[in-house]
């Protein structure tokens, strides 16, 4: 059994553990130190906010190790007007670089993502990754086959997502599916995880603003979505190996940019409500 650990040579009996814990579980009366029973060592959700927040790194959640908890560099924060920049500067990149780009980049961007809040704390997607051209290619193809299915198959579907103007926009040399990138990652969840959609969107944001910051394209692969959850998408689910227990939540295709944006256009005016 993995238990609640206190470090009592570093513990200041402040009580910061406690208070950020989100489901109330670890008990700090004033003046003495932290503590959690049995029984709620059960209820943890792993999270960490305790070992996040303690500023003397003197506790230790059930099932964590401190020694993979390391201290934020306060040095490297960005200031507010970086990640702003940051934010405006991002753009659905739909024109990529040929060149596919090193698993070792992938592999960072997506670590990143593990980093996304979840609900619950679950951590519950999987994500698969198309690394080269020829992948990439064989998905958009087998969407236009649905595509090109869907008017006899679901009509409402077709007229909404244009499906025999991209088809045909596909014949005429235009690929409109997956706009010729290089590679595309699919975050899937399990499919009775009521939290997947959300989940994914949130971690294919993170994503695409870490892309971001290391000068890589993103755009979301909507057609590829459209595909991946309708009845008649099971061609598209089998080639990326997506099972019956599992969803599709979020595509997101990724290359070096052919082009850099170069300004910031308007945006809608916020909708906001005061209450």
């Amino acid at each position: 059994m993995n238990h609640f650990v206190v470090d009592r040579e570093r513990c200041r009996k402040d009580g910061i553990c406690a208070r950020v814990c989100p489901v109330h579980i670890i008990l700090a009366a004033p003046g003495d130190y932290p503590s959690m029973n049995s029984h709620q060592e059960s209820l943890c959700i792993g999270c960490g906010q305790c070992m996040a927040f303690c500023p003397t790194g003197a506790c230790a959640a059930p099932g964590l190790d401190p020694a993979q908890c390391p201290p934020l560099r306060r040095d490297l924060q960005p200031a507010p007007e970086q990640v702003e920049e940051l934010i405006f500067s991002r753009r659905s990149v739909r024109v990529f670089k040929e060149a596919p780009l090193p698993r070792d980049l992938l592999l960072r961007l997506l670590d990143a993502t593990r980093f996304a809040p979840s609900a619950k704390n679950a951590q519950a997607l999987r994500w698969i990754v198309l690394e080269a051209r020829p992948q990439t290619r064989r998905l958009a193809e087998l969407v236009i086959d649905w595509m090109r299915r869907l008017p006899q198959e679901d009509a409402a579907m077709a007229k909404a997502c244009h499906a025999e103007s991209l088809a045909r926009a596909w014949d005429r040399g235009t690929d409109v599916i997956v706009r010729d990138a290089p590679q595309a990652v699919i975050a899937v969840a399990p499919a009775d995880w009521n939290w997947g959609m959300s989940d994914a969107a949130i971690a294919a944001a993170y994503l695409e603003l870490a892309a971001q910051g290391h000068g890589v394209g993103c755009c979301w692969g909507g057609y590829v979505c459209l595909a991946l959850r309708h009845p008649a998408g099971g061609p598209v689910r089998d080639f990326l190996g997506i099972g019956p227990q599992e969803a599709a939540c979020a595509v997101q295709l990724m290359g070096r940019p052919l082009f850099r944006p170069c300004a910031r256009p308007q945006r809608k005016p916020l909708d906001l409500t005061w209450l």
